[in-house]
């Protein structure tokens, strides 16, 4: 019995160190399978990522579709990232050429804006020169009209002296017939001066054709109007010296009192025949008082006539009195001496006395009267 259990015993150890055999080669069996499966998905993943972390350990598999398709999306993200700076390339240059374009733009804008400023400027000054022009047109017909009015009046004054002259021509040529003859030659030697100067001026009229641009115009007929306008005012001098010789021929034989009677003088005391109040000193004053601040100095008449009255008075002092006809009288008094006679004979501009303070004077001066028909004339009418 005891052998058996023995036999059954070493039965059981032999089975059981079969078992462990076999458990042993299935271990390993399993292993290797183990192995080989892992070789096997080893040979299917390219890449095997361990990560480590607290609670353990991941591992991540990468297989070649993973990488195949990382890759694509790597294309796609560089191609993309290319075409995006390609882009943003394109649109840079397409934006600097616009900031170009737009700073040309403005270039232009302000060079229309000056433009525009400088042909404002010129309508400005356009508008200027035709005002200018139509002031200068109208100044022009104004002195052109006074001319021909002046030598008109002028001529009508001669006629009418000559006219005079003719119907006394019989009765002057009794008394003296030098000064009939000079009388009725005097308005044709007038008139000659007057023809003569005239002419003198007139002779040499060169105008310049105005052809100019379309904003020059104005300035060009501006010009030209200038040069009318500065010959004109030649002529006009010259007129006026020729007016002005017939004049003073005129005057020397009128026989109406013009201007005063002393070179240098101050009014002093003004025309009062009603004793106005408000007029220099408020006193009754028939004449004027021409003031010659203390200097003696020539009297002279103011018109041809016959002296009347040469003496003394004791308001006047010396005084001289002509007579100018056509009921004409003029008066000068309060003279230091007096040197023409009663029943001279004297021209305009003639020296008939010098000036003094004589009689009821309180300065150097001379009293001037003027007279027509015996009503006294306010002197400053006859300037």
């Amino acid at each position: 019995m005891a052998e058996n259990e023995n036999f059954s015993k070493d039965n059981n150890t032999e089975n059981i160190l079969t078992e462990n055999t076999e458990l042993t080669e299935n271990t390993e069996n399993t292993a290797s399978a183990e192995s080989t499966q892992a070789e096997a998905k080893a040979d299917k993943h390219l890449i095997t990522l361990h990560l480590s972390h607290k609670n353990g350990s991941k591992t991540l598999h990468l297989k070649k579709g993973h990488l195949i398709a990382a890759s694509v999306a790597a294309l796609l993200v560089l191609g993309g990232g290319a075409y995006a700076g390609v882009s943003y390339l394109q649109t840079q240059n397409r934006l600097t050429n616009s900031q170009q374009q737009l700073a040309e733009m403005e270039k232009e804008n302000r060079k229309l804006t000056q433009r525009t400023e400088i042909l404002e400027n010129e309508n400005e000054e356009y508008t200027q020169h035709i005002n200018e022009i139509q002031m200068k047109t109208e100044e022009l017909e104004n002195k052109m009209t006074e001319l021909e009015n002046t030598k008109q009046s002028l001529a009508e004054e001669i006629n009418n002296m000559s006219g005079t002259s003719t119907d006394s021509t019989a009765t002057a040529s009794a008394e003296n017939g030098d000064t009939a003859c000079a009388e009725a030659n005097l308005s044709t030697a007038c008139l000659s001066i007057l023809e003569n100067g005239s002419t003198s001026q007139s002779g040499e009229k060169t105008f310049t054709t105005i052809v100019t641009t379309s904003y020059n115009k104005a300035t060009s007929l501006s010009a030209q109007l200038d040069k009318m306008n500065v010959m004109l005012d030649l002529t006009g001098a010259s007129f006026v010296d020729v007016a002005t010789n017939v004049t003073e021929t005129l005057a020397q034989y009128s026989n109406v009192p013009m201007g005063y009677p002393l070179e240098e003088y101050v009014i002093s005391t003004e025309f009062n025949p009603d004793g106005d109040p408000t007029i220099s000193d408020g006193r009754v004053h028939k004449g004027v008082d021409l003031s010659t601040r203390s200097q003696i100095v020539p009297i002279s008449a103011t018109a041809a006539g016959t002296v009347v009255e040469a003496t003394y008075h004791d308001d006047y002092g010396y005084y001289v009195k002509i007579d100018h006809g056509n009921g004409f009288t003029t008066l000068y008094a309060h003279n230091s001496e007096n040197l023409v006679e009663v029943g001279d004979t004297v021209k305009k501009g003639d020296v008939i006395a010098m000036t003094g303070s004589t009689g009821m004077s309180t300065g150097v001066h001379c009293h001037y009267e003027i007279q027509l028909n015996g009503i006294y004339q306010n002197p400053k009418d006859y300037e």
